[in-house]
């Protein structure tokens, strides 16, 4: 009878500690998806300001 409630008690336990990090990481995911998105979003900026050529400053590289 002690070892099927020891098992009973292990399983409860493993049941819970699986469940709470994955509630964690349900809450942890959304700050972590606005971070990405933003450094996503910044690295595009970046890349597109770099393929931008300004006719002014690629006069000025010519001269």
């Amino acid at each position: 009878m002690n070892k099927i409630l020891y098992a009973l008690l292990l399983a409860i336990v493993f049941i819970l500690g699986i469940a709470s990090i994955f509630y964690g990481l349900f809450i942890f995911w959304k700050p972590i998806a606005f971070i990405f998105i933003g450094v996503v979003l910044v690295g595009i900026a970046y890349l597109l300001n770099q393929l931008y050529t300004d006719d002014s400053s690629a006069e000025r590289r010519d001269k």
